[in-house]
């Protein structure tokens, strides 16, 4: 999976969980209701400990197995931002709508982190696929008493329809992962040629929703996802 498609791809999972959009209904002002789901300075983006990451403020952690690369906080920055860049090329997706919606998220969303089998250059190097597991939060600020779970995910669903014509949804049921209840949305698409398929898990925590974001080629990359979401544990 080449870098360019892996940094599209974690930027597409934020920019379909923008709420403000479907949920404006108001003649309230758009960029004072998008400035109560800024994210705050005091915001806990977690630590890892090896290869368990935990966070404070959302009361998780999960394990990811020995030699799996962790992304850090500068790479983290550098693929949305080349993602942002193939949005304004225009060459992938709707761009006049990946863009609008690509600005909230630089207010609303934040990347915890990703893990990957292999880093982008050995994944590239050794023409190998490479499964990854990101975790993506928003704040849903006002709207927090607005959006319950089915709505979050209806949204959801336009969002990446709006933004990615042609992208399918393969599945959509909910999940009890470790006690806590998940709604799971499969769909699949291409970028430059290649197809993706992908699995969002979706919560709601803290006035956050969060998505862990599940990208693979094939069953044997899925059941190495889901052993990695079967170590979520919650404080």
């Amino acid at each position: 999976m080449r870098k360019i498609s892996l940094s599209f791809i974690i930027t597409v999972l934020l920019i379909a969980t923008v709420v403000i959009p479907a949920c404006n209904k108001s003649q309230r002002d758009p960029a004072k209701l998008l400035e109560s789901q800024r994210i705050p300075t005091d915001f806990d983006y977690g630590t890892w400990t090896g290869s368990t990451y935990s966070n404070i403020f959302f009361r998780f952690s999960i394990t990811v197995p020995e030699g799996w690369y962790i992304s850090g906080d500068e790479e983290m920055k550098a693929l949305m931002k080349q993602g942002m860049e193939a949005m304004d090329e225009g060459s992938i997706g709707n761009q006049v709508e990946m863009k609008r919606l690509g600005e909230m998220v630089k207010i609303t969303n934040v990347d915890l982190f990703f893990a990957a089998r292999h880093s982008f250059e050995q994944a590239m190097e050794q023409e190998v696929s490479n499964p990854v597991i990101s975790v993506a939060v928003e704040n849903l600020g006002e709207f927090a008493n607005q959006v319950d779970l089915p709505r979050y995910v209806n949204i959801t669903r336009q969002n990446l329809a709006k933004a990615i014509p042609g992208v399918i949804i393969k599945s959509q049921t909910n999940k009890l992962i470790n006690g806590q209840e998940f709604a799971s949305v499969q769909f699949q698409f291409s970028i430059e040629g290649i197809s993706i398929l992908q699995e969002n898990l979706i919560c709601l925590k803290n006035g956050f929703a969060m998505s862990f974001a599940l990208t693979f080629n094939d069953d044997s990359e899925k059941q190495q996802l889901d052993a990695i979401m079967a170590t979520l544990k919650w404080d």
